[in-house]
């Protein structure tokens, strides 16, 4: 059922972004985009019953609700899809340290703040209107990473590597998009963002596979 459900999910996620490779899309990609968000939940709904996996199914819902909201361009659905985001970057960060009796915070766990500083103060110049929502985005983008690297540390599985993982991407893709729309567009933005994206939440969904019951 896993090898089926990631096959799945690789051939949509590959379908849509060829589908939009050129941001003309087609009416396909409207139902290959969310299909492939859902696709990945359902990996993760295959482990064990957990606290931390009906955390990340949680999160997977809210990223599955910001997908759909940034499939349309008006800044009334980006500001829905950051909300979206937020809330799924707020809810893994509760299932990453949920259950850590002592969590470790890693020294290299400062290189994702310092990025965020760095990225931040490329990026809220030109963020307009949106500077207040994209800087507490950033903020709460950043605190996923960083108890994501805490994880990590502290358990030191390979669960907690492969969540490590999904997070780094998902600053990658993040990186990605902002700098689409707040810098300039660039050859090949969409596939960065969608590939990034998928493998980030797909590698999170398959940190609930190694965490017992």
């Amino acid at each position: 059922m896993l090898t089926m459900l990631g096959g799945a999910a690789a051939a949509s996620a590959f379908a849509a972004i060829v589908a939009d490779w050129n941001e003309s899309r087609p009416k396909v990609f409207y139902l290959l985009k969310p299909l492939t968000t859902i696709l990945i939940a359902a990996i993760a709904a295959q482990a064990p019953a957990s606290a931390y996996r009906d955390w990340l199914l949680a999160g997977l819902v809210l990223s599955l609700l910001g997908d759909i909201f940034l499939m349309f361009d008006r800044t009334a659905f980006f500001i829905g899809g950051l909300a979206s985001f937020l809330l799924a970057h707020l809810v893994f960060m509760w299932a990453f340290v949920h259950g850590l009796s002592a969590p470790v915070l890693p020294p290299w766990a400062w290189g994702f703040v310092a990025y965020g500083v760095v990225f931040a103060a490329i990026l809220l110049p030109r963020a307009g209107a949106l500077k207040l929502p994209v800087l507490v985005y950033g903020a709460v983008l950043t605190a996923m990473a960083v108890t994501a690297a805490m994880r990590a540390a502290t358990l030191g599985d390979t669960g907690a590597r492969l969540a490590l993982a999904g997070a780094v991407l998902f600053v990658l893709s993040d990186s990605a998009l902002g700098a689409r729309k707040f810098i300039a567009p660039y050859p090949g933005a969409q596939g960065l963002i969608l590939s990034t994206y998928w493998a980030a939440i797909g590698l999170i969904a398959a940190s609930a596979l190694y965490v017992a019951a």
